[in-house]
């Protein structure tokens, strides 16, 4: 659960994320909230949420305060005219900030739209931010290897590397698949593969052939430019 909340002594508006109550007996979900704290708060980037602060409440549920940002997710954005060039903009700021957890050792293990959210710079101008780095992988972590055992698997479907779909050990790479998934929805106005079942979504990643972005794109009535489409396939 996230709530808008205010510092009581610096006036200052964060977004509160609690752990909801039924889940705190969950030892792997409260392990995860708190590798998510450390994960996001170790980047320390611009193109990343800020976390302020971690910790328990008195009745036991866990904490998580980060920046407040006002804006929308690149989901929402994606439904309505979002023009070439603030998606262009948008989406390299987005691999920045991967970039920058990428030479930290932490893989996001989760991009999608739903998870790059939009708000502003104080020129106006729209600012990307990561977020939600619950279910990431930092490498060389042992303590992380019983969250992330080879065979399990976590993200969603539709943004899923072949590798993260067959249960294997995953790395970096995985997130660039991501990103390659991310760019076709947002500059075709559709997901590469669709199914009726999440194993069929999967089962596509793994075996199926990409309808080239240029020719879903014009169906559509929108253009990709070759260069473009190259980003998305390679």
């Amino acid at each position: 659960e996230v709530y808008e909340a205010e510092h009581i002594h610096i006036e200052k508006r964060v977004a509160l994320k609690l752990l909801r109550p039924e889940i705190l007996a969950n030892k792997e979900a409260v392990a995860r909230f708190r590798q998510e704290a450390r994960s996001a708060s170790s980047i320390g980037h611009q193109n990343i949420i800020a976390i302020d602060d971690f910790g328990n409440l008195p009745d036991g549920r866990v904490y998580l305060a980060m920046e407040f940002l006002a804006g929308s997710p690149l989901a929402d954005l994606m439904e309505g005219q979002l023009g070439f060039d603030v998606a262009l903009h948008i989406l390299i700021q987005t691999t920045h900030g991967l970039a920058a957890a990428h030479a930290k050792g932490i893989v996001h293990r989760d991009m999608k739209p739903e998870n790059i959210f939009v708000t502003h710079d104080a020129q106006g101008r729209p600012l990307a931010k990561l977020l939600d780095f619950g279910i990431a992988k930092v490498s060389g972590n042992d303590e992380n290897q019983n969250l992330t055992r080879t065979g399990t698997i976590f993200g969603t479907p539709f943004y899923m590397s072949p590798e993260q779909a067959l249960g294997q050990k995953i790395d970096h790479r995985a997130d660039i698949y991501a990103m390659g998934v991310i760019m076709y929805e947002v500059f075709t106005g559709t997901v590469p593969f669709k199914a009726d079942s999440f194993m069929g979504i999967l089962t596509q990643h793994i075996t199926g052939q990409v309808t080239p972005p240029s020719q879903m794109a014009a169906a559509a009535g929108r253009m990709v430019p070759a260069e473009l489409e190259a980003v998305m396939l390679k």
